[in-house]
């Protein structure tokens, strides 16, 4: 854990002494330390990596063809999610099974830092709100789950990153699409978050009460349908989806578990921030790209207060994505307020003619950016107590 404690720190060392327009020096240092971190990591007794390098050792020893007998006999799903299969056959090709978690972290970090260092880039965001943005990540983010799980984590960062390109960036579309087949093929829920991302693109201009109150009964009416198509049909991905949702949905109660517990406050926290920061996002962004990317965070918040009850998929969006998600929106919404105040559109004198509710969210700036940064620093403490860090164990 101290390790993990070093490369963070170093992390933020960087970037405070570092002029803004180098930002990528430690962002790439960041993505790095925590790839080679991971390299030298033992896996839990417990945990899936363990098992993953079992499969690993098999194709190793036993080459292509035991790997294509996995594939037609569809040995630990990889008949249903075939991309899971080739990502661990190519690892077999390594001497070493600890790339495994190396490339995995580093692909989804890279990712995701990418995404957040693309959106501060493009508004032009303070130092100062960017800081804030990356320990929310970088503190609600759930590291060790990431490596140990593989599969899941991989598959929501490659979403998120290609939904970002595809939105707001326009470019490389072709690739995006190969990117949202990878993450199906990784992970069954990958195109959960790709259909998200669907209603988001359709529906950035609307605000019905309508949609967003649909949005909580969708993991609902979504495991009914899946359910039924299994029983229509034996397609290896159906029916592994199916095994995913039922395991996901079969009890319908609300956990009390600390960890559970702890994503409904980053969730609650997350829901907070957008409300502070959507008028800004709604009324003053004019790139049709950048409302669909914030509908899409909207749409998860709405779409996560309907899986509340069904914990496993409520954990992994927690954990995963509003990290992400929630780090861009205050940014950006942080940095749309200052400019207004910083050129006078926001003047907070109390006989302006600034609209009441414009002020009082103006005048509450710093309460709001403490509020972030102190909630994250509680839930850095819990990662170091709490979560599944602490069973981080590295081989020096």
């Amino acid at each position: 854990m101290l390790v993990y404690l070093a490369v963070v720190a170093v992390f933020f060392l960087l970037y405070f002494l570092i002029p803004r327009k180098q930002a990528w020096i430690p962002f790439t240092f960041l993505v790095l330390g925590l790839a080679v971190l991971v390299f030298f990591a033992v896996p839990n007794e417990n945990d899936d990596l363990g098992r993953y390098f079992k499969i690993i050792d098999a194709m190793r020893n036993g080459g292509w063809s035991r790997f294509q007998e996995m594939l037609d006999s569809n040995e630990f799903n990889f008949g249903a999610l075939p991309v899971a299969g080739y990502y661990f056959y190519f690892i077999s090709l390594f001497p070493d099974n600890h790339f495994l978690p190396f490339f995995t972290v580093l692909i989804a970090y890279g990712c995701l830092m990418n995404v957040i260092y693309k959106v501060a880039k493009r508004f032009d965001v303070d130092k100062f709100y960017l800081a804030i943005a990356l320990f929310f990540f970088i503190s609600t983010y759930w590291f060790y789950d990431l490596y140990s799980g593989t599969r899941n984590g991989l598959a929501f960062a490659i979403s998120v990153a290609c939904i970002y390109y595809h939105f707001v960036e326009k470019k490389n579309i072709l690739l995006c699409f190969v990117g949202y087949v990878l993450a199906i093929g990784l992970h069954s829920t990958g195109i959960i978050i790709i259909v998200l991302a669907a209603f988001a693109w359709l529906s950035y201009k609307t605000s019905s009460k309508f949609v967003n109150i649909l949005m909580i009964f969708v993991i609902a009416a979504g495991s009914v349908a899946i359910t039924v198509l299994s029983n229509l049909t034996d397609n290896e991905f159906i029916q592994n989806l199916a095994g995913q949702t039922e395991n996901v949905t079969d009890t319908l109660n609300i956990s009390t578990q600390t960890n559970f517990l702890v994503n409904v406050a980053t969730y609650l926290v997350s829901v907070l921030i957008f409300t502070y920061c959507y008028t800004y996002l709604k009324n003053y962004v004019e790139n049709k790209g950048d409302l669909r990317f914030f509908r899409f965070a909207e749409i998860v918040l709405f779409f996560m207060l309907g899986t509340i009850v069904s914990n496993m998929l409520f954990h992994r969006v927690a954990r995963w994505i509003l990290p992400v998600m929630i780090a861009c929106v205050y940014m950006v919404g942080m940095q749309i307020q200052k400019n207004r105040i910083d050129g006078k559109l926001i003047n907070l004198y109390y006989d302006s003619d600034t609209p009441k509710a414009e002020k009082i969210r103006a005048m509450n700036k710093g309460i709001t950016s403490f509020f972030l940064f102190a909630y994250s620093a509680v839930h850095f403490w819990y990662d170091f107590t709490g979560s599944s860090l602490i069973w981080l164990n590295v081989s020096f």
